[in-house]
């Protein structure tokens, strides 16, 4: 017995067309993959691949790896984040606090300053939980800038209600992050380590919306670039204050 699996709103990962299905199914654990009618290839052939591939064409930036995700991926369109999405997202977090310690360490060696915040001798605790708390105003301060700049590209306030799956977008395109962690557990003094990592999750953040909006690279790139800014102004303004109200 076939059984087609429809869902509104799926594109072909190869040329973006939308299509009726993804794949035919033929009893349990058969299925048959639909053939796009204007690329002629399969509308997505991840749906038979291991989330290992994905992840390594993820990180290869192809477009068609993301498609998969935000847009074929009905638990990644839903109204709120999907809770493993969520879990993701925190622990990115959490792996921000760390870098943003070893960054501070090292912004510290260079002044020849001992203390880590401020120039003050706060305990472990409240330096954990300040760079933990500022970790999340940064995320929160992306996310939002990326969404103002995709209602003035869109002219649409209606973007507001695409919240969850544009989070959803820059955490799975954050892997970046994790390689990040190389840098705190093994010493790499080359200075230019850091900043290819940055590029590289900036061009990821660049391809993820340049997929979930169907825009250039040049426009995704210049949503991405408003929402580091506006990140780095929210950033700057947090520690003015704490640096205020600390010292």
């Amino acid at each position: 017995q076939q059984q087609q699996q429809a869902t509104a709103g799926q594109v072909c990962i190869e040329c973006g067309r939308p299509v009726t299905s993804l794949y035919t199914e033929y009893g349990v654990g058969h299925i048959r993959l639909t053939q796009c009618n204007n690329c002629k290839s399969f509308a997505d052939k991840y749906v038979e691949h291991d989330v290992v591939i994905v992840f390594i064409d993820m990180l290869l930036h192809k477009p068609q790896a993301y498609r998969h995700l935000l847009v074929n991926t009905l638990e990644f369109r839903q109204p709120a984040m999907e809770r493993n999405v969520g879990k993701l997202c925190i622990l990115l977090v959490l792996f921000s606090v760390y870098i943003d310690w070893f960054r501070l360490e090292e912004g510290g060696r260079l002044r020849n300053q001992n203390e880590l915040l401020f120039g003050q001798q706060l305990s472990f605790a409240t330096q954990y939980l300040f760079i933990l708390v500022l970790s999340a105003i940064d995320a929160a301060a992306l996310l939002a800038g990326v969404l103002l700049a995709s209602i003035i590209l869109q002219r649409s306030f209606k973007q507001t209600k695409r919240w969850a799956t544009m989070a959803t977008a820059l955490t799975i395109s954050s892997f970046g992050k994790v390689l990040m962690i190389m840098l705190v557990i093994w010493e790499y003094n080359e200075p230019y380590y850091p900043w290819l990592l940055d590029t590289l999750i900036f061009t990821s953040y660049s391809t993820a919306m340049s997929v979930l909006f169907d825009i250039n690279a040049l426009w995704a790139s210049l949503m991405v670039v408003f929402g580091m800014a506006t990140k780095q102004m929210v950033h700057l303004a947090v520690l003015a204050v704490s640096s205020s109200l600390f010292s």
